[in-house]
């Protein structure tokens, strides 16, 4: 009878938890999909343009992922050049248009003297566009990124940086708009540098806002500083001259 059951196995030890499955690392921006058109050299360019500055004013969200975050910055600086100039020179071009009517409305306030700087200015000033738009996107992008080293929120270097500012460049065509495109381009440049901003570098909105509007704070705190400063030391030799 013995033989009719088998001896009894040792206990076995439990068997270990079974691991997750792995997830993939996540792809950097623009990875997964086509880059934006500008950035693709087969594209003509005109039309490239064009779909490139649509895609970054009505989704900004998809533009910036399928924006490369590495690589030669010669195409976005062009980028940059090329929408900062029309957007100066319809700014120029609208300054000289009202030039007589806005010097009608400050006569009564100038007191006989004569504020004009002259069309010159506004023609000099379009001409440097293409210099004034470069060395702007480098100052711009070097404090910004900056602040975003401060909060911890730089991911991917400065060439990431840089590029999010000559896209966040796009506003410019608004300026084409009179009187109020420059105000519209001003603040929707801000929403496109927290967004860009955010998804380059893979960090948080709130970081990546921080870094955009602190040196805006910084700014203004100085300016109004400066301002009081003035208006007291002002008021010291009003009062002198008076005593």
């Amino acid at each position: 009878m013995a033989d009719m059951y088998p001896p009894s196995l040792p206990p076995q030890p439990p068997m270990p938890p079974a691991l997750p499955p792995m997830q993939p690392p996540m792809p950097p921006p623009g990875a997964t999909e086509p880059p934006i058109p500008w950035e693709q050299p087969n594209f003509p360019a005109l039309e490239g343009l064009y779909e490139t500055v649509k895609l970054f004013l009505t989704t900004p969200g998809d533009a910036f992922r399928r924006m490369p975050v590495t690589g030669e910055l010669g195409r976005p600086l062009g980028y940059a050049i090329i929408l900062g100039w029309v957007g100066i020179i319809a700014g120029q071009a609208y300054n000289i248009a009202l030039r007589g009517p806005m010097m009608n409305l400050m006569a009564p306030f100038s007191q006989g003297q004569q504020f004009d700087m002259g069309i010159g200015l506004n023609i000099a000033i379009m001409i440097a566009a293409p210099l004034l738009m470069l060395v702007g996107v480098f100052v711009s992008a070097a404090i910004i990124h900056v602040f975003l080293m401060m909060v911890g929120g730089n991911n991917a270097g400065f060439s990431a940086t840089t590029r999010v500012m000559c896209y966040a460049t796009s506003v410019q065509i608004l300026q084409i708009v009179p009187l109020c495109g420059g105000l519209a381009g001003g603040i929707w440049a801000i929403v496109l540098e927290v967004i860009g901003l955010a998804i380059a570098h893979r960090t948080t909105q709130g970081k990546a806002a921080t870094a955009v509007l602190l040196p805006l704070v910084i700014c203004c705190v100085c300016v109004a500083v400066i301002i009081a400063l003035a208006g007291a030391a002002i008021l010291a030799a009003i009062g002198k001259v008076a005593q």
